[in-house]
């Protein structure tokens, strides 16, 4: 049977043993646990290595250990603010109050770093020859170490642990300054257990000197028993592809058995029998941290207005068959944007699973042709708790629309997020994540729109925006619409719009980068109230004229509109601020109801409508709560186009820039001693000539003064390097034209890129440049633009 919980973030060093052998005890005559919240612990908060002088650091957690001087307790144990009866709410009592503080009598309180405790429980040969291991669910502030008979089993939040020097492992601050205490799962596997008394420790770790509190309480160790015969599949999940021609799945499997994902049209499955022409994709996947194992195959190749059948397993092992459908595959579409489910959260799992599963149900019905389910984040409320997935999980609308997910900061405490999400094109190395916890960055293409998502839970926003800048240069000529998406909102109006990391990271450090790549609509959570900004161009309101709560906003060059979904499950809602210095919101809400917000994608717009999916008061089921139009502006920053067209003649004579993206970037100028160098490249110029007589033609170029704000400088610095990237037309290179900087007018005066001489051959040219910009050492920092006009003569 499957284990109820899972690992959150477990960091295992024993192989688990999970074959099937003869059994002396069955499932019935399993305990409910080995060790429950009742167990007494023997403990030691005195700020003392339990190691001191022994080679072996973990000799405090193996049988054998002397811990007759310490302390006895029964859990929970916790500590508040070196209080005698400490509170951490009515979800979090306290049995045992702990020592906090290394000097308690001190004005200056400092914690003591790294708590330490100790019991055991007994297995006899019976029940470890049933098991595959053990569950165990634990509650903690801030990190943990758990070992059985002196072996890790599990370690969350424990990544300063795992780094410190083991001289310093068991006396160290660890965490990530978290909130409330985190539920946790993680598993025993039987091979760390033994007949008769087993030895348990735990290493509790406050994530800080100044630190608040402390909590643990190690609630229960549940028997698992071994699976017999065909694999139990679950967590099922149709994930978005690479493009709309893919869909990728997860699933997880009860044994570690070769999988596949058949799928079909479902005109050909009948009575529910696959056709022999059926596709069949091997899976890939390994070891999941809640002991059992994920699969991620992805179904390629897939034909316009087609619906699917699909199963995943093996021979004699499929799952349930299921179904989706594919619409056309370019063109206008929608898709739904559903807000912090974080199921969970409101401590009534069933509650958060109905309002998830009736938002869901709401939002499909009113638009059944929605091509894509897309998530703010913190699908759970407990990273790393496998009850919260199974309940978020629960809608079959998960299988049949593909799921986009988000890294939200409640899913990022464990691994179970990126096993149980198979995202198209991520880059882990980019917002990574670590050795216990989800990370990485990845895009996607559906429709002409770019989209990319980040995980914000990184804070390494370099990363972020070095990828970004990547994904755009590769991907943005392939698209007429750049949708970004990421976790921790950046334009709220809820409490977390004020949180330090938001203010003076984050808020800093995305926007200007946000508009300079064009990107045209952020999607973000995190503070579980509605927001709409206004337009922003690089960390300012892009349009002073712009009117508050207006239904068609025009975006110019970097303008950008963001989005702050509110609770589609309803799970948690925060107030609003109301804030004076809240400068960016055109229209906040919270009216404590369910939201999901529908985006209907054109080619020349984007509407984002938002609704309730619940009723309150007067305000009905699928009333709106705000609706917007964000239409799209002719870019001044992009290249200007000009050509005189001669009269007809046989053939035709064309030519425009080859992409979509205008923006040419030279980066940071680099001090060069007397003066400041940057380089560059225009983006490629197409030219067609298919005219008889081959004519003569040119594409010449003039560039402005560079401008930021009150500052400019003369564009006769910017020289360059014409060159022919792809011959045809007859296309020959300009002459190289120096930077003015040492001498004449550079590009301030018109310049040939390239021409073609009279009687020329038919046929198409691709012209490029390299730029070279060299200005004097006294120009104002700042970011400057210019424009550069072409203009082709025939």
């Amino acid at each position: 049977m499957r284990a109820a919980v899972a690992t959150l973030g477990a960091a295992s060093v024993i192989a688990g043993s999970f074959a099937f052998t003869a059994m002396s005890a069955t499932a019935a005559d399993l305990p409910a646990t080995v060790l429950d919240a009742n167990a007494t612990w023997k403990y030691s908060d005195n700020n003392t290595d339990p190691a001191a002088g022994n080679a072996d650091r973990l000799v405090w957690t193996k049988a054998g250990y002397d811990d007759t001087a310490w302390k006895s307790g029964t859990g929970a144990f916790g500590a508040k603010s070196g209080s005698a009866t400490p509170n951490l709410g009515a979800n979090f009592p306290v049995k045992t109050v702990l020592n906090q503080y290394i000097d308690p009598t001190a004005s200056s309180k400092v914690d003591v770093p790294t708590e330490h405790f100790r019991s055991s429980f007994t297995v006899d040969a019976a029940t470890l020859s049933a098991i595959s291991g053990l569950t165990g669910e634990v509650v903690y502030d801030d990190a943990v170490q758990i070992f059985v008979n002196g072996s890790k089993v599990a370690g969350f939040v424990d990544d300063r642990v795992i780094a410190a020097p083991d001289a310093e492992k068991n006396l160290t601050y660890a965490g990530n300054s978290g909130g409330d205490p985190v539920t946790s799962t993680f598993t025993v596997p039987s091979a760390a257990l033994q007949t008769g008394t087993n030895t348990i420790a735990i290493a509790l770790y406050q994530d800080r000197a100044t630190s608040s509190d402390l909590y643990l309480n190690l609630k229960s160790l549940v028997p698992v028993s071994k699976v017999a015969g065909a694999p139990t599949l679950s967590d099922i999940v149709l994930g978005i592809g690479s493009d709309e021609t893919q869909r990728n799945l997860s699933w997880y499997s009860s044994t570690d058995v070769a999988q596949v994902v058949e799928f079909a049209p479902s005109s050909d499955v009948v009575g529910g029998t696959f056709p022999s022409s059926s596709v069949k994709v091997d899976a890939t996947g390994g070891a999941t941290t809640s002991g059992e194992f994920n699969r991620f195959a992805t179904i390629s190749g897939l034909t316009a207005n087609t619906v699917y059948s699909y199963r995943v397993g093996t021979a004699g092992a499929w799952s349930a068959t299921y179904s989706f459908r594919t619409q056309a595959l370019s063109g206008d579409f929608d898709f739904l944007f559903l807000g912090d489910p974080q199921i969970g959260s409101s401590g009534n799992i069933p509650s958060d699973t109905a309002g998830w599963q009736d938002t869901l149900n709401v939002a499909t019905a009113a638009y059944p042709n929605a091509e894509m389910l897309f998530s703010s984040g913190d699908q759970v409320e407990s990273a790393g708790n496998e009850s919260h997935y199974t309940a978020f999980l629960t809608p079959d609308a998960l299988r049949s629309i593909p799921f986009v997910a988000t890294n939200g900061n409640h899913d990022v405490g464990s691994k179970a997020y990126e096993q149980h999400f198979n995202t198209p094109n991520v880059d882990r190395t980019a917002g990574a994540g670590s050795s216990s916890s989800s990370g990485g960055d990845y895009w996607f293409i559906y429709k002409d729109v770019l989209f990319m998502n980040i995980n914000s839970n990184s804070r390494d926003n370099a990363s972020h925006i070095a990828w970004m800048n990547r994904i755009v240069a590769e991907q943005g000529a392939n698209a007429k619409w750049k949708v970004l998406a990421f976790h921790h909102s950046i334009y709220s109006s809820g409490p977390h719009a004020t949180d330090n990391d938001i203010v003076n990271d984050r808020r800093l450090a995305l926007p200007t980068a946000i508009s300079d790549l064009g990107i045209d609509l952020v999607l973000q959570g995190h503070d579980h109230s509605y927001a709409r900004s206004y337009l922003i161009r690089n960390g300012e309101k892009a349009d002073a004229a712009e009117q508050a709560g207006a239904d068609t906003v025009t975006a110019g060059p970097g303008g950008v509109l963001y989005v702050t979904a509110n609770s589609a499950s309803g799970s948690k809602y925060y107030s609003l601020q109301n804030k004076p210095e809240f400068w960016w919101l055109s229209v906040q809400n919270q009216e404590r109801v369910r939201n999901y917000t529908a985006v209907e994608v054109k080619d020349g717009a984007i509407t984002v409508k938002t609704l309730r999916s619940e009723a309150k008061d007067d305000r009905a089921v699928n009333s709106v709560v705000d609706q917007v139009t964000l239409a799209k502006a002719a870019d001044p920053n992009s290249q200007t186009l000009q050509v005189e067209v001669p009269e007809g003649v046989p053939g035709e004579f064309s030519w425009n820039i080859d992409g979509t993206n205008g923006l040419v970037d030279l980066g940071t100028a680099v001090d060069s001693g007397d003066s400041f160098t940057a380089s560059g490249a225009i983006n490629p110029i197409r030219v067609t000539d298919t005219r008889r007589g081959g004519p003569q033609w040119s594409v010449s170029a003039q560039v402005g003064d560079f401008t930021s704000g009150d500052e400019s400088f003369s564009g006769k610095y910017l020289g360059w390097t014409p060159r022919v990237i792809e011959e045809g037309a007859g296309a020959i290179a300009g002459a190289p034209v120096a930077s003015g900087f040492d001498s004449g007018n550079g590009l301030a005066d018109s310049s040939t890129l390239g021409y073609g001489p009279a009687a020329h051959l038919r046929g198409s040219a691709k012209l490029g440049a390299d730029l070279s910009l060299k200005i004097p050492v006294d120009v104002t920092d700042g970011t400057y633009k210019a424009t550069l006009t072409l203009t082709a003569l025939s």
